[in-house]
Order: structure tokens, then sequence, then C-alpha cells
């Protein structure tokens, strides 16, 4: 592989790297001051509400990347047609997050009883979700605005005001749980306020950006039924994959709490921690889909598998790193969300899933390679066959092996369901890139 490549490599990958790494830590933080500062019964009832939020926040995605796609396209077209179309989608996911508020105000209490939360937690269940309920607009809103400064050439501006909304939430929510005494409801008033200063912020510097433009555009939106189609066109097939992959991830965590409160902080905590870890695979799985891409276009296929193999290399050197350092460091990873030495049990959940998780890590190398892979090819019924397929298949294998594996049938099942999803993905790849090696011997 050349220089000039691995230069690529790199300069793609680092800063989707650096922005999902401010977003997970944040997270992480976040869940740490909760667990230390309040408890364990305070931690398992905001772990369960983010869970449940999730729900109706994941279309926000959808009208994202239907951003990122458009006003991409309409770059060269004119500044009238790319800036409509950026209004549009924006005003849109505006209307979507106010009626799913009113959805998800309502609908609480009942998803809650569906996952079983335990009774003592429900209280700040509440309270937690309801008051963070207040930013779901906002947050559509601000993921649609920074969409826009990353498709018309601002991603540095974009990453600046995702950190300063990480630091500012964070600053919050020390200011509202440690001095104020407010609980879960500062945590999330933290999170209210940090996401809607800096939706301020963003929609000021899209407005400054729109007045260098030369055409002025109507601020009236056009939500005609043909342009609604063309924005759902593309928003709808993600908001439908990270939907199922939400709704996946809340049934196991419905399975999660009858095991109790033990369960629920050790479950609460090592999903922080794989998300965190989680993060340089994805990067360079994105890292290798936009290249792709673009040596697709150029037509030339040899230089796909040389991408392919760097990426895969540089992951497994961070995979023996990162796991090497995470079973080091296991006792000190649980500390950060509650006590080992009061919290037992939840150690031990911890602790099993961590080990688990080395192995789950090493193939979600290659499973989260193969999708970046299949995307860049435009093969998305393989790509959702594979990712959705997986998922339905750790769901069936984790309800098979509740009674007979208890606790330990969460991470069994997903290492098994990893295992088999990546053994067919890794040979349709190799399918794939013979094909195109034949292509450019050929031609």
């Amino acid at each position: 592989m050349t220089e000039e490549l691995k230069k690529k490599v790199w300069a793609f990958s680092l800063p989707m790297i650096s922005e999902l790494f401010v977003q997970q830590l944040y997270s992480v933080i976040d869940m740490a001051i909760i667990g230390r500062y309040l408890g364990a019964r305070e931690l398992g009832a905001v772990g369960n509400a983010a869970n449940i939020i999730m729900l109706f926040l994941i279309a926000s995605g959808g009208f994202e990347m239907a951003v990122d796609v458009m006003v991409s396209r309409l770059l060269g077209a004119g500044k009238k047609e790319k800036v409509a179309m950026a209004r549009d989608t924006l005003f849109l996911s505006a209307i979507s997050g106010l009626v799913l508020v009113v959805i998800a105000w309502i609908s609480l209490p009942a998803l809650y009883k569906a996952v079983s939360l335990p009774e003592n937690m429900v209280g700040d269940a509440l309270l937690y979700g309801r008051v963070y309920l207040f930013a779901l607009p906002i947050i559509y809103i601000y993921d649609v605005d920074r969409a826009i400064l990353i498709s018309n050439e601002r991603a540095k501006i974009s990453f600046y005001l995702l950190a300063t909304s990480s630091i500012l939430n964070l600053l919050l929510n020390l200011l509202f749980i440690l001095v104020l005494q407010l609980g879960v409801l500062g945590s999330a008033l933290g999170t209210v306020l940090a996401q809607g200063i800096t939706m301020l912020v963003t929609l000021y510097l899209l407005a400054k950006m729109d007045r260098q433009e030369e055409e002025p555009v109507s601020p009236k939106p056009d939500l005609s039924w043909t342009k609604i189609k063309s924005i759902l066109h593309i928003a709808l097939p993600t908001i439908f994959q990270q939907f199922s992959i939400t709704s996946g991830a809340t049934l196991v965590q419905a399975w999660v709490n009858p095991f109790g409160q033990e369960a629920i902080l050790g479950y609460v905590a090592i999903v922080k921690v794989m998300n965190l870890a989680r993060i340089v695979l994805v990067g360079f799985a994105q890292t290798l889909t936009l290249m792709t891409a673009q040596l697709l276009a150029a037509k030339t296929y040899s230089a796909v598998k040389a991408v392919y193999r760097y990426c895969s290399n540089v992951s497994l050197i961070y995979w023996l790193v990162s796991s090497a350092l995470s079973v080091i460091f296991c006792q000190l990873l649980a500390g950060m969300f509650f006590d080992p030495g009061q919290n037992q049990a939840a150690y031990s959940f911890f602790r099993v899933y961590l080990y688990a998780f080395v192995g789950i890590q090493l193939f979600s190398i290659f499973k989260f390679l193969n999708e970046g892979l299949l995307r860049s090819m435009a093969l998305m019924k393989e790509y959702l066959y594979y990712n959705l397929g997986e998922l339905a298949l750790k769901l069936a294998a984790t309800w098979l092996l509740l009674t007979p594996l208890q606790t330990n049938a969460f991470w069994g099942a997903e290492l098994g369901a990893r295992i088999i999803c990546v053994l067919g993905s890794t040979i349709l790849v190799i399918k794939e890139i013979r094909a195109l090696e034949a292509i450019e011997k050929a031609g």
C-alpha cells in the first residue's frame, strides 16, 4: 500500500474518531458522575431512561443523513437550491421532534413498565426522561445544523461545536449534581441547557454563512409532499436501521432488568465501556466506506483490497492494546461507575462481560469493515441482511439461553451471533474483492 493511501486513511479516520470519541466520552463521564455521586439506583434509572429516549432520537440521524447526501449533491447547483433543501429538512426535522415529544411524554410510563423497570427506579426515570424530552426538538435541529455545516465543508466548526456542547454539558452536570444537589433532575437540565445554547450558536453561524452568499432565499419552508418524499427517501432507511438496533438494545435491557439492581448496574456500565472501545473500529470502517467509494469511481480496484488490509491491520493492533489494558484495569473501569467492593454482584457481571468482549471486539473488526465495504459498493440489501440479521440472531439466542445461562446469556448470544454473521459477510467481501480484481485484470 502506497504512503499516499496511508495518509488518506489517517486523514479520513482521525476526524471521525475524534468526533465519535467526544460524543461517547461525555456519555461515559455523565454516567460516571451519576453512578459515583448519586448512587446505583439513580444510575440504573438514568441508564434505562436513556435507552428509551434513544427510541425517539433516532429519526434525527435520518434527517442528518438526508442533509449530508442532498446538500452535498446540490453544492455545485447554486446557493438557492442547496440552502432551500437544508432549510426544508431543518423544518421537517424540528416538526418531527415536536411530535415525538408528545408521543414520548405520554408513553414513557408504559414503556418503563414494558421493560420491567424496578419500581424503586421508576420515579427517577420519569423525572429524567420527561425533562430530557424538552431537548428533543433542540437536538433534532442541532443535528441537522451540524450536518449542514459538514456538507458545506465546515467539518472543523462542527467538531468544535460538538466539543463545546459536551464540555458545557459536563460542567453543567457537575454544577447541578455536585453543587446544587439536584440529583437526576440536574443531569437532565444540564443536557437541555447545553444542547439549547449550542443550537443557538449553530443557528447563528448558519445565518452568518447564508448572508455571505449572493442570492437571497425565502425563510419560508417548502414542505410540499414532493419535497417531503425526497427527504424521507434518504432518511427512512437510516431511521429504520437505527430503530431496529435501538429497539433490540431496549429489549435486551428489558431482559436484564428482572435480574435486579446489581445486574442493571453492571450492564449499564459495560455498555458504556464497550461503546467507547468500538469508536476506533467504527472510524476505520467509515473511512473504508469513503475511500472505497472514491477508488471505485476512479476504477483503481486493486487499491480497495490494500486499504481494507491496512485498516484491518491497524484495527488489530488497536484491539491487542485496548484488550490488554481493559483486562488489566478491569476494576478501575468498573470503578468509574460504581464501587466494586460494595456492588460485588455488579462487578462480577461487568468483569465476565468485559472478558467476553475481548472476543466480541476481535470479530467486530471485520463486522464493521465488511459492512463499510458493502456500503461503499452500494450493496445495501446485503448490508442490511448481515446488520439486521445479526441483531435478530442475537435476540433469538439471548431469549433461548436466558434460562440455562442466566446473565451469561447476554454476552454468549452476542459473541455467537457476531461470529456467524462475520463469517458470512467475510465470504461475500472476498467474493466481491476478487470480482473487482478480475475486472481490473481484464481491463
